[in-house]
């Protein structure tokens, strides 16, 4: 909660790289620049800026995520972040990742219920024969039951059908990819 209020989202910037070939991995960085190019000329305006200096951030989510905090004894807040040497690093990883393709399904339809009677009705299957019914590809059924947290309740479904329970992953197991700017008391914008 460290950084709710004070982050941002880029979805527009991914929604137009779908249309424009020419927002590029460079592109992006530039793009990111700018906004925390603004961003530090602002922030010389508040209270922490004098004591004890900010954390800009620009992180991996379902779009690109720019984000400032104030600086803590805690340090970077969050927690399993794995800090990379350039946002390159971090913005690179949409250059073949399609906005559109995130909700090209009716996956977002799905609730968790729905999810849990498909693979009931299938015998405790995570595999093809579910994906077919609710018509995904095989990988995201397993990612929809990760989402939605209910790992638990598909292996209990799994366990009734003589099946071995499957590992499902917390959505926040992976390191996600953290570029990090720590920026000073006082700093010169």
């Amino acid at each position: 909660m460290h950084s709710a209020d004070n982050h941002i989202h880029l979805w527009a910037l991914e929604y137009w790289a779908d249309h424009h070939k020419w927002i590029t991995t460079a592109y992006r960085v530039a793009f990111v620049g700018a906004i925390l190019a603004v961003w530090r000329k602002r922030l010389t305006g508040f209270q922490p800026y004098q004591e004890r200096g900010y954390r800009l951030y620009v992180y991996e989510d379902l779009a690109p995520t720019v984000s400032v905090v104030a600086e803590t004894d805690t340090g970077c807040p969050y927690g399993l972040a794995q800090i990379v040497p350039s946002m390159e690093t971090v913005l690179a990883a949409y250059k073949n990742q399609s906005w559109i393709e995130n909700f090209s399904n009716d996956a977002n339809a799905l609730d968790p219920a729905s999810l849990l009677r498909a693979i009931e009705k299938h015998k405790g299957s995570i595999g093809k024969p579910t994906a077919q019914t609710l018509g995904l590809q095989v990988g995201h059924v397993r990612r929809m039951i990760e989402w939605f947290e209910i790992g638990d309740k598909v292996n209990a479904v799994r366990k009734r059908f003589k099946r071995r329970p499957a590992q499902f992953r917390s959505e926040f197991a992976a390191p996600v990819k953290v570029w990090e700017q720590c920026l000073p008391a006082r700093f010169a914008p």
